[in-house]
Parts: C-alpha cells; sequence; structure tokens
C-alpha cells in the first residue's frame, strides 16, 4: 500500500478558521493500474513552444524526451521511437487556422530516433534535433517542426504524442536590414503618428505642429505646419482615433479634422507632472512616475478619462529610457539597448515580459508605424525596421 499526505484548510466564515491535516491512503498497487499506463511528450503541453534561432552557422539543439504516465514506473524497458511527421503540419494548420510552412528538408536532423524507459523509471533521456537556419530560413517566417511518437512499446496518449515547435529564424547581430525614410537634421521634438500608418507629427523647438506624410515607398517627404503654441507640451501623443494629447501639468486633448488639422481642445486631466513619461495604449493612459510606480486611467471614446478604473499596474518601470504601444503588447527599451515585448490582457494589466533585441540604445526614441517600428538617430534621421516581435532583434554585431 503507497499513501501520500494531503493538508487541508477550511475556512469558517465570519466565525472562525479551523485547520487540519489528515492521511489519506491511496492503493497504487491495483491489478489493472497498468491500463491507465500511456507514453507521452510531456512537452506537448505547451504546443506550439516557440524557439528563435539566429541565421548564422549555429547549429541549435531542441531537446524533448519520452515519459511514462500513469501510477505505475515502467516494469521492463520501454522503446520509443520518433519521427519527424510533415502531415501534422496541415492538420495543425487546419485545426488552428494558422499557415505555419513545414521546415525545409536539411534544416533539421534528429541525433537518433529512439530511446528507451529504463525498467523502473518514469522518464527517458533527453533527445536532441538538431537545427539549422542559414541557408534554409526565411527572416521572420513562422515554421513548424513537428515530432510525434510513431511506436513503443506500451500504449501511446493520442493528446500527448505530437510536439509541435514554432522556428523563426532572425538576422545575425549587427546584419538587421534598415531604411532611411526621414531626415530631419538637428531635430529636438517628439515625432508621433497621426490618422493612419503614412502620416506622422512632429514638434519643432519653436512649437510649431508639423505633418510628414509618406509615398507609396514608405518615405516621408518635406514637413507642412498644422498648428503652433505647442512648446508648453514636453510630451506629446497621438490617440486613435482622431486626438493629439499634449501633457504637462494637465491632460490637454486636441481633436484633429479628416485632413489632420488640430481644433477644438478641452482640458480632461488635472496633477499630471507627477508622471516621468505618460503613453498610450488601447483605451488607456499610462502613467510612469520617476520612481517607477506606474498607473493606468481608461480613456473612453467620449475623450474623458474614467477615474473609477485607475489601477497601478507596475512598480519598477522607471527601469526603461522608453516604452512604446505595438498592438496587444508593449514594447520597452532599456538603457543599454535591450528591447522586451510585455503582452497586455484584454483589461490592460501587463504580463511576464521577453527580450526579444538588444543594441537599441543606438537611437535616441522609437515610433510605431503599423507593424513596423521607426527609429530616430542622433543624426536626425529616421530609419524604418520591417518588425516582427516573434523573431530577435540584434542591432549590433557582437564583439
Amino acid at each position: 500500500m503507497k499513501t501520500f499526505s494531503k493538508v487541508c484548510l477550511y475556512g469558517l466564515v465570519i466565525t472562525s478558521v479551523l485547520a487540519c491535516s489528515k492521511e489519506v491512503k491511496v492503493d497504487l498497487d491495483f491489478p489493472t493500474a497498468d491500463q491507465y499506463s500511456k507514453v507521452y511528450i510531456p512537452q506537448a503541453n505547451h504546443n506550439p513552444i516557440l524557439k528563435q534561432i539566429s541565421l548564422t552557422d549555429e547549429v541549435y539543439n531542441f531537446g524533448i524526451n519520452a515519459f511514462y504516465g500513469g501510477p505505475n514506473k515502467a516494469k521492463s524497458e520501454i522503446s520509443v521511437t520518433f519521427e519527424i511527421n510533415e502531415d501534422k503540419v496541415e492538420e495543425f494548420n487546419k485545426r488552428y487556422g494558422t499557415s505555419y510552412r513545414i521546415m525545409p528538408e536539411g534544416s533539421y536532423a534528429l541525433e537518433k530516433n529512439s530511446v528507451k524507459i529504463e525498467s523502473g523509471a518514469s522518464s527517458s533521456a533527453i533527445l536532441q534535433i538538431n537545427v539549422k537556419g542559414k541557408g534554409f530560413l526565411d527572416p521572420f517566417t513562422s515554421y513548424i517542426l513537428p515530432v510525434t511518437i510513431q511506436s513503443t512499446d506500451a500504449p501511446i496518449s493520442e493528446s500527448l504524442n505530437t510536439v509541435y515547435f514554432e522556428v523563426v529564424g532572425s538576422y545575425a547581430p549587427g546584419e538587421v536590414p534598415r531604411e532611411k525614410v526621414l531626415s530631419l537634421g538637428n531635430y529636438s521634438g517628439g515625432l508621433l503618428f497621426s490618422i493612419n500608418d503614412d502620416k506622422l507629427m512632429g514638434k519643432n523647438s519653436q512649437g510649431d505642429l508639423l505633418l510628414y506624410e509618406a509615398d507609396a515607398a514608405g518615405k516621408y517627404g518635406d514637413a507642412k505646419k498644422i498648428g503652433d503654441g505647442f512648446t508648453v507640451f514636453p510630451n506629446l501623443f497621438y490617440f486613435s482615433p482622431n486626438r493629439i494629447v499634449g501633457i504637462n501639468v494637465d491632460v490637454t486633448q486636441y481633436t484633429l479634422n479628416d485632413n489632420g488639422i488640430p481644433g477644438p481642445t478641452r482640458v480632461i486631466g488635472w496633477g499630471w507632472n507627477i508622471f516621468k513619461n505618460v503613453i498610450p495604449y488601447k483605451d488607456y493612459l499610462i502613467g510612469i512616475r520617476p520612481e517607477g510606480l506606474t498607473t493606468s486611467y481608461q480613456y473612453n471614446e467620449l475623450g474623458d478619462l474614467d477615474g473609477s478604473t485607475i489601477k497601478d499596474i507596475a512598480t519598477d518601470w522607471n527601469r526603461y529610457k522608453q516604452v512604446i504601444a505595438y498592438n496587444n503588447s508593449l514594447l520597452a527599451i532599456e538603457p543599454d539597448g535591450s528591447l522586451w515585448q510585455i503582452p497586455m490582457s484584454t483589461a490592460g494589466v501587463p504580463g511576464e515580459r521577453q527580450q526579444i533585441g538588444q543594441g537599441w540604445d543606438m537611437y535616441q526614441y522609437i515610433i510605431v508605424s503599423g507593424n513596423d517600428l521607426l527609429a530616430l538617430d542622433a543624426s536626425g534621421d529616421l530609419w524604418r525596421y520591417k518588425f516582427d516581435p516573434k523573431g530577435f532583434w540584434p542591432l549590433k554585431a557582437t564583439n
């Protein structure tokens, strides 16, 4: 008879709280226990598993192993054979409405095609899958590599018999392509988006509001003055669908017409000089204090701030040089040039960050334009990156 200890805590609301601990005996040696034991791939619990690789000569190793699940350990040696099953790619795409491509032939190889679960054990040794990107993968294209249990000496779990690796290749350090789209010279203003992705707004040192429009090739032409008197705002940004928001002590909102010209204005907030920076994200304004405390304010369709939904969402965002909204996430840049992606929930709450780049300290600041990133350097040149956060973006060559 095998046993385990279970500790429980029962709460009696208002009047008392009762804690108890008792031992529960469970018989794991029943005659039919083996029928519940199946072989599976534990990594298949997390499909697909994203793997970001650099398109260099480096060979990457992905590891998987086989487990023998159920109440008992293996009573005898179990041999497990794996295969790369290309048919699983089409099956996966149909099931989830995706369009992944199979890894090209020659870009992967199983170190060996079988492993063993030893008698008295629950898992096998790690099986290595060798993956090469350079010469095989297109940059920032999502490929799927499905690894399936082909055969075994024991029953197989149908739901956990295939692990899918999503492989995305990134450029080598210092080889990330970029395109110059605007030269501003000695520019001290801040750029912001307006109306749609082919227009930018800027503020010059005299406080003039400037509009830049892009041609079919994505390059911006000469500036057109569309307003003045904006020197009072150290923080100025665009908020979809038709507002410019300027922040000093107060939060001042300008409504744009169809041509992007600012019109009616009104103050919608007071006392915002407590923030080092304020950024727009979907239906929220997010304020970052000098000590790092970060607060979210809901910003409704009427252009009003909803004070009943104010909430603190982070305590250490003063670590970042810049934070910007990108689709359903935020991008954050640290002073050392590390680029991070912070996923955001539908309620505007940040999740666990992931590093997706390095070397971004070579720029003054970054702007989001559709799915692209625009980066302004110290010379006043604006560069476009065809961006995809699934890849890794190393802008500087390693020493």
